[in-house]
Formats: C-alpha cells, structure tokens, sequence
C-alpha cells in the first residue's frame, strides 16, 4: 500500500501544479488525494504491527498512531464518495448543449451546482458525529445508504457527458480509463463487500490503481490529461536550439503578416493617387491602417526577448470586440467580392490580454482561413460574453483539417500548408502558447472538405471574478 499512497498523492500533486485553475482538477486531485489517505491508513497499520513485534513501540503512542490512522479511514471512506461526485457534477457541466427556448440545461446544472457540494457534504459530517465503531474505523451499514448512492450517481454524470469538440473524445476516453475501472473496484472492495461480510477487501485495490496511475502517467506525457500536459526534452542544447528558432521564425511570421498589408495597402495608394476618382479620406484611413502594421511590427520586435525566451506580456483590460474589428478591417479588402464576411459581436466582451500578442493571434488565424478558401467561401467571425469567461469564434467553410492531423495543429512547425515557402508551421502553435499563458484555452474543431473552426476562450479578468460570482 505505500505504492498506492506515495502514487494517488502524487497524482494529486500534478493536476494541482499543472493545472490549479481548473475547477475540476481541483475536485479531481481531492478524490486522489482522499484515496490516498486509505492507502496511508494501510500502512500505518503495518508500522505499528512491526513495531509492536520489535518492541518499539509504547502503549501510548500506539493509540496515538491507532487514532491517527482512524483519522485516515475517515477522510478516504468519506471524502472519497463526496469528492469524485463534485468532480463528475463539475465535469458533467462543461459545454452543455442549450435544450429549448429559454431554457438551458447547463444553466440548471450550474445553479444546482451552488448547492450541491455543501448538500451533498451533509453525510459525511453526519458520519463523523457517529460513535467509534468497535471493530472497523466506520460504519458500514451505515456508510453503505449513501456512499454508493453518490458514486454511482457520479458515475451516471462521468459516463453521460456530452462532448461537443471531436478533439475531446479522446480526452473524455482517457479520464474515464483512468477514474472508472480504479472507482468502481475501489466502491466494491471498500463500499460494497463489507456489507456481505467481506472486510479487508480493500488490500485488492493495488491493482486498479497501479492501472489506472499507468495509464495516467503515460496519457499525462503523450496526449495531456484534463489539461495537464508535461514535455521533457532530452537535451538542454536541443531546447536552446530549438527555443531559439522558434523565436525566430515566430518573428519572420508576424513580419510576413503585416508586411503583406503593407504590400496591399500600399499598391491600393498607388491606384488611388493616380485617379480623380477616390477621395483623401479614404487614402488617410489606407495610410492610417499601413501605419498601424509598422508600429505592430516594432512591437513585436521589441517584445522578443534579447535570448529569444519567452515572448513578454505586457496584459491590458481591453474590448475584444474592438481588437477582431481592427484585425478584420484590414483583412476585407483582400477578400472582397472573394468571401463572404460575417460578424456577431457582443460589445460587453471584455478580457485581460496582451494587445500586440492577442492581435497577432487573432491575426493568424484570419489568414489562416482566408487561406483555407482560394475559392471563395464564408468566413464568420463572433465574439461573445458568458459568465465564465469570453470567447472568439472564428469559422471558415474552407478545405478543413484532416481528421488524423488535428491533434497537431498546435504543435510547432507543423504545417499543412506544403510547398509554401513562406509558412512555418508556426501560427496556431504560437496562439496556443500565448493562450494558456494568458490562462485561456485554444480549440480548433475541423472537418476535412467543409471547414474549420477556431475557438480563443479568455476567463474573467481577476479584478471583476469577485463581483461577477
């Protein structure tokens, strides 16, 4: 059992680490960490038997130690339930779909999520208000009305998710390899068995577990878990290498960016200044979006670190409304009479980002789908305002990502683009870095021949959570 302790904490530990601001990493490490203590209650009890056939051991400090692995007992047998329905609760809600007019089910959900985990801790509390047992650390009778209850209404919420992003399933397959086979042994050993008699059962959970923390650490460094992934470099010469490339090439794709405005606005002048038919205003507004490119390119030159590091954020409360609209009216001209362009923007949309970084994502990824349709198509671009944050949607009708290739979009240096001298593979790996720095989320949903969609999610901005809650 001191594998299983030292292994559930440990898992605990990085889904904290990793990811603290997720709500159901949160709940997700308590029912690790809460089976964790079972584990450290196990092997208590074996230090006290060998220390008691030493003789090294007093009366006093064994039922000191005998106290404090009851303790243990209870936070596993208690917790374990109250913490894994929180989890699935929390779970369960992300990206409901909308049932009806005027009626949302996420919206209940949401509301009956307020309530639940201090309704649902009601038995728990009740639990330890009980006498001691004589013999077990709890009741089980007693334990066994309503643990099993929780975990299986748990289950039903785990197993019913709905997942809407394609890329999700195999997120929403690798949680439920990991957590249901190790929760549903662990309820009949722990929960189930001790009704029928059956004590001790629990020493058999080494096994799921020892699974499920495999399969764990394996999907943890291969494809993320819950948004929690680690990359290990075997070399630090190749990170340095690397590190210093990407920086690089990451410049020469912002530059190539704004110097193909620069090269569109500039020949539409030179049109203008030899016809009597446009007017200055328009030429001082061409002027004013040429000078905006050069200074966008200064700005991000200086925002490259002398070492080619990390790029800086310098983050400012801003509309993003206003910040699509400045990016997409430089975009129109190019498309004009090409693609149809289509807007929805939600003026309330506020977020705490870096303006010049955030421009130049939402950069990348207007070209990337203008790109997409050489042959015309729709392009439709939405902001909108929730209560957990704000989002920008941006959806082509162009060639789409093959489905085998989708999972890499964000990785740098690849590319689909093949042949095109001047494409790094670069955009939307560096929109992803600069999204999870921002503590928001990049998520692309493609269907090969039909289009792509590209998804930025910003959180509330800090200073405005408290009011909002």
């Amino acid at each position: 059992m001191l594998f299983v302790w030292i292994a559930l904490w440990l898992v605990s530990l990085l889904l904290l680490v990793a990811n603290k601001n997720s709500i159901a990493v949160r709940w997700l490490a308590l029912v690790a960490f809460c089976g964790g203590f079972g584990a450290l209650a196990s092997t208590i009890e074996s230090w006290i038997a060998v220390m008691n056939k030493a003789g090294q051991i007093s009366e006093g400090q064994e039922r000191l130690l005998y106290y404090f692995q009851n303790c243990c007992s209870w936070v596993s047998y208690y917790g374990l339930p109250y913490s894994f329905l929180c989890f699935a609760a929390v779970y369960h809600t992300a990206q409901l779909p909308k049932v009806g007019e005027g009626f949302s089910l996420r919206m209940l959900i949401m509301k009956t999520l307020r309530w639940l985990p201090y309704a649902a801790l009601v038995m728990p509390l009740f639990m330890l208000l009980l006498p001691t047992a004589d013999v077990y650390p709890v009741h089980y009778d007693i334990l066994g009305i309503w643990a099993i209850p929780y975990i299986v209404l748990g289950m039903i919420l785990l197993l019913t998710k709905h997942v809407l992003h394609p890329a999700d399933r195999r997120a929403h397959a690798i949680l439920t390899t990991v957590t249901v086979p190790a929760v549903l042994f662990a309820t009949t050993m722990n929960y189930v068995m001790p009704l029928f008699g059956y004590y001790g059962m629990w020493k058999y959970n080494v096994w799921s577990i020892t699974f499920a923390f495999i399969v764990f650490i394996v999907a943890l460094f291969k494809f993320g878990f819950l948004g929690v992934q680690l990359l290990i470099e075997r070399r630090q010469m190749d990170f340095s290498l690397r590190a210093i490339t990407s920086g690089t090439a990451m410049l020469n794709h912002a530059i190539k960016n704004d110097i193909g405005k620069i090269k569109l606005f500039s020949d539409k002048i030179d049109r203008a200044a030899n016809s009597h038919q446009e007017g200055m205003q328009e030429l001082r507004e061409d002027i004013g979006v040429i000078a905006t490119a050069a200074s966008h390119i200064e700005a991000m030159i200086r925002s490259v670190h002398d070492r080619t590091q990390e790029l800086r954020l310098q983050p400012q409360r801003l509309s993003l409304s206003e910040l699509v609209r400045e990016q997409l009216s430089a975009l129109v001209p190019r498309v004009m009479g090409r693609i149809d362009v289509k807007t929805e923007y939600d003026e309330s949309a506020e977020a705490e980002v870096d303006p010049a970084q955030t421009a130049e994502a939402i950069n990348n990824i207007l070209n990337n789908a203008v790109e997409a349709m050489p042959d015309g198509g729709e392009l439709l671009v939405k902001v909108i305002s929730g209560r957990r944050g704000c989002t920008i949607e941006i959806r082509d009708t162009g060639m789409g990502i093959d489905k085998k290739h989708l999972h890499k979009v964000a990785e740098p240096f690849f590319t689909t683009k093949s042949g095109k001298a001047m494409n790094f593979g670069l955009g939307l790996a560096y929109c992803s870095q600069l999204m999870n720095r921002q503590r928001g989320e990049l998520r692309v949903q493609s269907v090969l021949g039909k289009g792509t969609a590209v998804t930025l999610h910003f959180p509330i901005p800090k200073r405005v959570k408290g009011a909002e809650s």
